[in-house]
């Protein structure tokens, strides 16, 4: 099963990362069943943790 992402670029980390560094991730409702929100944290510790950012492998060239 394919997982539509629309973006080209994603950053991966486990829940406990995110959790590890302050923040949570709670599974809502969205485009994908997967979909998930990540919550407290800054858009500066965000990028930092989502760094580096690899190709959406989910997108055909």
């Amino acid at each position: 099963m394919a997982i539509d992402i629309p973006h080209g670029q994603v950053g991966v980390r486990t829940v406990s990362e995110v959790r590890k560094a302050g923040g949570d991730v709670i599974r809502t409702s969205g485009k994908s069943p997967h979909h998930a929100t990540l919550s407290g944290l800054t858009p500066e510790k965000i990028s930092n943790l989502l760094t580096p950012t690899y190709p959406n492998p989910a997108r055909q060239q």
